[in-house]
């Protein structure tokens, strides 16, 4: 809940911070989960893909600090002239 007070009386930043809390607590993306039904079985395949995605980011990552890329090197390089 966003209060006026909280927000000096600011019509504007009340309007972002109320999105911003609403993306935040992941009301808009529960709602449109909720509007059409959804096999148990994808759900279930969709939140299995969801969780490789984030293991495969994070084993791209721990690669990289192992075994960084010629290519990602040359770029920071350059950056820096």
């Amino acid at each position: 809940m966003v209060t006026a007070q909280e927000c000096g009386d600011n019509a504007d930043r009340m309007v972002r911070k109320f999105i911003k809390k609403v993306k935040k607590e992941g009301v808009i993306e529960e709602y449109r989960a909720r509007a059409r039904y959804k096999k148990p079985s994808v759900v279930k395949s969709e939140n299995k893909a969801k969780r490789q995605r984030i293991i495969d980011k994070v084993n791209k990552d721990r690669t990289e600090l192992i075994n960084p890329s010629t290519k990602r090197l040359a770029k920071k390089t350059r950056r820096r002239k």
